[in-house]
């Protein structure tokens, strides 16, 4: 990847204009098979400002050498970051939901292990928690395949009706918004049962709760395709579990 390209991205961002003071915020990195990259992840949090309140990274059961790598990463930075080794893999919603678990601060942003924060990608979304009239904040990303450069700033929502753009596909990833701690927990977090299309579920039980969104023109993430499997490429599976969330009530109705 390009250092220049990163910087481009970085440089265009733009924090949400309002001097109010920032609210905590704690990140949980979920990670199944990515001892190679999930210190990349780790890294680009803990350099925001404001940093975060806590970082807690999970082991989903790896087979790899991730549980090792996590656990390095905690000791280097004691009372930053937490690790949780958990002893078998029980899927993203699982680990998201023990790392949530784990939270205390206001705010909860889950990045996927092998996705990384850009600069200024905190304060972009912090800027516009200080409103309090949002419950979740997407902001932009930009896809990474391999060693490639990104590509252009992109989001999945124009930022208009949410169960209107919720009702064609999973538009928001964990990796490029914020959730009020309040509103993981109003609706028990992540749905274990979905393998795939977790996030896509977590935010439509989030929005039929009355929880509400608002979008960020800022790129704050780096949307990585790195080696390992991946379920979402599991095409039966993610048939199945798109077909359960278009059946949500609030969904089924959107007109």
């Amino acid at each position: 990847m390009r250092d220049g390209a990163v910087a481009d991205i970085a440089l265009s961002m733009h924090a949400f204009p309002i001097d109010l003071p920032l609210p905590d915020y704690d990140v949980v990195i979920p990670c199944h098979d990515r001892a190679h990259v999930v210190a990349d992840a780790v890294a680009s949090v803990l350099a925001q400002d404001p940093a975060p309140a806590r970082v807690v990274v999970v082991d989903d059961g790896s087979h790899d050498d991730s549980a090792a790598a996590i656990r390095a990463v905690a000791q280097a930075h004691p009372g930053r970051v937490e690790a949780a080794i958990l002893p078998r893999n029980g899927g993203a919603s699982n680990a998201r939901n023990v790392g949530a678990s784990l939270c205390h601060a206001p705010w909860i942003a889950f990045l996927d292990s092998d996705d990384v924060w850009l600069p200024g990608a905190a304060r972009a979304l912090l800027g516009r928690a200080t409103l309090r009239d949002v419950d979740v904040i997407v902001g932009h990303f930009a896809r990474v395949e391999g060693d490639g450069a990104p590509g252009e700033a992109e989001c999945g929502w124009d930022g208009g009706d949410i169960r209107a753009a919720l009702s064609t596909g999973g538009v928001i990833g964990p990796s490029w918004s914020i959730v009020r701690r309040a509103a993981v927990f109003a609706v028990d977090g992540f749905d274990p049962s979905f393998r795939n299309c977790n996030d896509w579920d977590f935010y439509t039980r989030v929005a039929a709760g009355g929880g509400r969104f608002a979008r960020i023109a800022a790129a704050v993430a780096l949307y990585r395709t790195v080696a390992g499997a991946r379920l979402v490429d599991d095409l039966v599976a993610g048939d199945h579990n798109a077909r359960r969330v278009l059946a949500h009530p609030y969904l089924a109705t959107a007109g």
